[in-house]
């Protein structure tokens, strides 16, 4: 296959960009409940993970993630953005950028995924520096998406030879 995004008929690539944009809704709107729910801080991780039961001080009562509340969370969210991630690489594999930016943004947030959520298993068992590897690998896995819903817009809609054929 050799075809490239900007080459594909008008309506195809606006129907990928309409593509983008919802996935990227969805995306940022489970973004922000992770704001919420860990302040994207590395104690806010620990904290919805372990809780607080102990800290007599805190706001909000947290307690420690049930095992199988915890896998609920990984299963879920392992093979959800998995697939997500797999259809982003696979239209990313078709975009005019180097072979070397594609790899990378095609591999990363798969390895990022893997590392962020048994990252979370291992903090559960008690691994307390996990939550270091967990909010590094997750930031990692989120510049990621962002990276590759922009540059695929850019390729999609501003690609140079798409105005030359103007």
């Amino acid at each position: 296959m050799n075809f490239q995004l900007h080459t594909l008929s008008k309506s195809l690539r606006h129907t990928l960009t309409v593509f983008l944009l919802a996935l990227s809704f969805g995306y940022f709107s489970g973004l922000d409940l992770l704001k919420h729910t860990t302040d994207f801080k590395v104690a806010g991780v620990e904290q919805n993970v372990l809780g607080n039961e102990i800290d007599e001080q805190a706001e909000e009562l947290h307690f420690k993630m049930s095992e199988r509340a915890l896998q609920g969370l990984i299963h879920s969210h392992v093979i959800s953005l998995g697939m997500l991630f797999l259809m982003l690489s696979i239209i990313m594999y078709f975009s005019s950028y180097t072979e070397g930016v594609k790899y990378f943004l095609m591999i990363e947030p798969m390895v990022s995924l893997v590392v962020t959520f048994g990252g979370l298993w291992l903090l559960w068992l008690g691994f307390s520096w996990m939550k270091y590897i967990i909010m590094c690998s997750g930031i990692l896995m989120h510049l990621s998406l962002i990276a590759i819903i922009l540059l695929l817009l850019k390729d999609l809609l501003l690609h140079k030879s798409y105005f030359a054929k103007k």
